[in-house]
Order: structure tokens, then C-alpha cells, then sequence
């Protein structure tokens, strides 16, 4: 009986031992998909906020002069991004209403481009993050609400999923 129950030890401290170098492995190899994921979200991300802003002045969400003569506010919003708020215009896109209205305009064709670069682009960061909490952070950044807005604007939200990832945001957004 002795024989047995030190052979029986051996094999659940072995077992124990190939259990922690398992768990090990799976957390070294998860460290190392979210690094991946971290380092393409930063090479896109200047790619991303210039797309932004491309796409609020493309769609006329903000404006220098309105259409009734006053003032607008993009001088306002120019100086936040360039004093370092890189994702100021991202506040623009709301829930993607205004920009989906300005997509189904005659003349929308740069805008539709600047759209779809955006969806590709940030994609094709979504693409390595196999996790949903990875992906639900990266959508949590205001890129990512971006991304969830412009879904919306290209009718590509049929289960409503990014539409109830945005809101938690004020109506008026839309109207800055």
C-alpha cells in the first residue's frame, strides 16, 4: 500500500506541476497577444485620429462659418487637437446620426472613403484581439466609439451591439 500511495503522490504532483506550466504558458502567451494588440493600436493610432478628423470636416459636423452667417466652432475644436487632444473631433461623431445623413448625400463619395478607411483600419486591430475583453477595451477609447459610431452611419450595426456601447453618451454630442 506504502508503494502505491508514493507512486499515486508522484503522479498528482506531477500532474499539479504540468497544470501550473499550462496555466503559465496560457498567461505568457495572453501577455503576448495583448502587447500585440497594444503596439498595432499605437501604429495606427495617429492614422486613426487624422482619419477623424478628416471625417468631422468631410461631413461638415463642425464648421467655420454656418449656414446663417454665425460664427461656428472649428477654430475651437482645430485648437484642441492641435494642442495634443488628438481624439477631439472623435466627440463629433455621436452616434453616427449626422454622419450617416451626410452619407446619403449626392457629393459623399470622399466621405464614404474616409469611412470605410477608418472601419478597415481600426479592423484590422480588432482582428488581434481573439479576447471579448480586449476587444470590449479597445471599443471603450474614443476610437473605438468612433468606430462604433461610423458602424452605425454605414448600416452595419444589425444586432444594435455598437449602438448600445454608445449609450452612455449625451444626446446634444451630435450637436457641438
Amino acid at each position: 500500500m506504502a508503494e502505491h500511495l508514493a507512486e499515486f503522490l508522484g503522479a498528482v504532483a506531477s500532474a499539479g506541476a504540468l497544470a501550473f506550466i499550462a496555466a503559465s504558458m496560457n498567461i505568457q502567451a495572453r501577455q503576448t497577444r495583448s502587447q500585440e494588440l497594444l503596439t498595432a493600436f499605437s501604429l495606427a493610432r495617429g492614422d486613426l485620429e487624422n482619419l477623424s478628423r478628416t471625417i468631422a470636416l468631410t461631413a461638415r459636423l463642425v464648421v467655420q462659418t454656418r449656414a446663417n452667417g454665425e460664427q461656428g466652432r472649428l477654430d475651437y475644436w482645430e485648437s484642441l487637437f492641435a494642442s495634443g487632444d488628438r481624439t477631439a473631433f472623435t466627440r463629433l461623431f455621436g452616434r453616427g446620426r449626422r454622419i450617416k445623413d451626410c452619407l446619403k448625400a449626392k457629393d459623399s463619395v470622399p466621405l464614404h472613403h474616409h469611412v470605410r478607411l477608418f472601419i478597415q483600419l481600426f479592423e484590422s486591430v480588432l482582428a488581434l484581439s481573439r479576447e471579448d475583453e480586449l476587444r470590449g477595451m479597445l471599443l471603450k477609447l474614443p476610437l473605438g466609439r468612433a468606430y462604433s459610431a461610423l458602424k452605425i452611419a454605414v448600416d452595419e450595426d444589425p444586432d444594435g451591439r455598437y449602438l448600445r456601447s454608445l449609450e452612455h453618451l449625451p444626446r446634444d454630442v451630435e450637436d457641438a
